[in-house]
């Protein structure tokens, strides 16, 4: 008997040291595939900005702090991940911190700064996207187990679109790792319905509202719990839930929501001019190309979420969904209250990117990781053997992280190879003569090849302070899509990217398809740049622009006098 004692103690010691193996591992493996490639595009010698068009806002709240204004100057979104990025920035580089109220436009310090703080602000995200990865295997493994648990948080690992923009300093990841938060804490919730949990279930969502504003969205979810707990109570299952429950979460939010972003309120005329803005921009989109390519935005989202394993994963969350339904996991329905809601308010959206989706993709992972629970091998006893569904659900997730796997690969190693840009940068200052000059279709923005210091495109550039920092490497003529123009000032060399010239190609634009023809008509040598990833944003039904960040596709046009100097 004692012998039996001693061993039971030791076999619960085994199990959770395994337990604890397997969800270390799945945290390595994420945290490999999203460091791999963290140094894509940051700013260097021959660019100011990285080639992301979104990162130097991640950076508002550190360069106010430097200046000792902790009121960012910018509310497109909310201001927590600004702060973590200024907190980050200050503890890892304190010297550029302390210097930045000293240094001159155009001067080494700024530039320095802007560096650094990007791959900060990376560094951020990442922690972030990993811990999103916990949250998932925390959240498989309450409502089902830990198997689950480790399905779910092995598929967000490998998820292609939360590796990608893992990569970026950027608000999508950071606002999807509180939204699962949140989801966790509701789903806590369903199991022990307290005021307590309930307040901090509120608190997690006014987090997420705080990184990006949609990530209120999520308040949703305790909202559900209560809803669900209250019908059980009706049934005589439970105890009728307190008022506090449903009550306190939107309070505790908005509380959340005011301390970490306070000049939201505190500044509200300038955060407003910004809100209205970007709902404003909801309603009525920013290109037209990709509307008229994916003129149903549900069906846009549902294909993005996909992307990278076919419909394999998101079947594989639907049987999930339904057997955790049909067993009576209550706690299942929160998530699906929460994806219901938040993938309405995406669909009917007038603009069409892959980043609104990162707060379903956890979603997507742990329905999917419920599979592999008991849940699906009880409503089958007796009626299937259970080989035979152990081989489905082995097959099911093993494609779904394969097809991940793959393309992650593909992303991996485009991320760690020379950029078309800079590609394209090393062909300009070797073939086209330094007195030359380059023709441009817009200003020089992340999807062009570095060919002035400053490539912040029109807004950036024209800023007093940044403008400083203009360093043309040849002289450069912006043409637009202007035939005319371009016949007339011939210049020594055209750069043209995808990025400008495909979606309206697709479109067949009269204005980009005679500026092509022109181009054609000069005798212009032209070369290439960019990897197999760019050749997605030419195809009919292209995915989202924000896939392509890393992908531009560059095409030099020069002249056959321009030679080396």
């Amino acid at each position: 008997m004692a012998d039996e004692r001693a061993t039971l103690p030791q076999s619960g010691s085994a199990e959770r040291a395994w337990r604890f193996a397997g969800l270390a591992l799945v945290l390595v493996v994420a945290a490999a595939l999203r460091l791999i490639g963290i140094t894509w595009g940051l700013p260097d010698t021959t660019h100011l900005f990285s080639y992301h068009p979104d990162e130097f806002h991640s950076l508002r709240g550190a360069f106010s702090m430097a200046f000792g204004d902790l009121n960012p100057h910018f509310f497109n979104y909310g201001s927590l991940y600004l702060y973590l990025v200024g907190a980050a920035a200050a503890l890892a580089h304190g010297g550029i911190f302390a210097s930045i109220s000293q240094a001159v436009p155009g001067g080494a310090v700024l530039a320095e700064a802007i560096r650094a703080w990007t791959l900060d602000a990376r560094v951020v995200t990442v922690i972030l996207g990993v811990g999103t990865v916990a949250v998932a295997y925390v959240l498989g493994r309450e409502i089902w187990n830990h198997r689950a648990g480790l399905a779910a948080g092995l598929l967000l690992a490998l998820a292609p679109l939360h590796v990608l923009h893992s990569h970026y300093a950027t608000v999508d990841v950071p606002g999807a790792f509180f939204v699962a938060l949140a989801l966790l804490l509701a789903v806590r919730m369903v199991r022990v319905m307290t005021v307590r949990n309930a307040v901090w279930a509120g608190v997690a969502c006014g987090l997420a509202a705080s990184v990006k504003y949609s990530g209120a969205l999520v308040l949703v979810a305790p909202l559900s719990a209560w809803v669900i707990t209250s019908a059980d109570a009706r049934r005589g299952g439970a105890d009728r839930p307190p008022i506090g429950a449903l009550v306190l979460p939107p309070i505790a939010a908005l509380a959340a929501f005011a301390l970490t972003s306070p000049y939201t309120f505190l500044d509200w005329s300038e955060a407003w001019r910004s809100i209205s803005f970007e709902m404003g921009h909801m309603r009525t989109g920013d290109d037209p190309w990709m509307m008229a390519a994916w003129p149903n935005g549900w069906l846009f989202h549902l294909s993005g979420l996909a992307l990278g394993t076919g419909f394999i994963m998101l079947a594989a969350s639907a049987v999930g969904l339904a057997s955790g339904l049909a067993v009576g996991r209550r706690e299942v329905a929160v998530l699906l209250a929460f994806g219901l809601v938040a993938f309405a308010v995406i669909g009917n959206a007038a603009v069409r990117y892959a980043r609104y989706e990162m707060a379903l993709v956890p979603v997507v992972a742990v329905l999917a990781g419920g599979l592999v629970s008991d849940d699906l091998f009880a409503m089958v006893r007796g009626r299937l053997p259970a080989w035979g569904m152990a081989a489905a659900i082995t097959a099911l997730l093993a494609a779904s992280a394969w097809g991940a796997a793959v393309l992650d690969q593909r992303l991996l190693r485009e991320l760690v190879l020379p950029d078309a840009r800079e590609l394209a940068l090393q062909a300009i200052e070797r073939e086209v003569p330094s007195d030359g000059t380059l023709g441009l279709i817009s200003e020089p923005w992340f999807y062009q090849p570095p060919v002035d210091y400053c490539n912040g495109g029109e807004a950036l550039c024209s800023n007093p302070t940044w403008r400083e920092y203009r360093r043309p490497v040849r002289g450069l003529l912006v043409l637009g899509l202007d035939p005319d123009r371009l016949l007339l000032e011939r210049p020594a060399a055209m750069v043209v990217t995808g990025w400008e010239i495909d979606g309206p190609l697709r479109g067949d634009d009269p204005e980009a398809r005679a500026f092509m023809d022109a181009l054609a008509q000069t005798g212009y040598e032209v070369s290439s740049f960019g990897g197999a990833m760019s050749d997605w944003s030419q195809r009919s039904r292209p995915p989202a622009s924000d896939w392509l960040y890393p992908f531009v596709r560059v095409e030099l046009w020069r002249a056959p006098s321009a030679g080396g100097d």
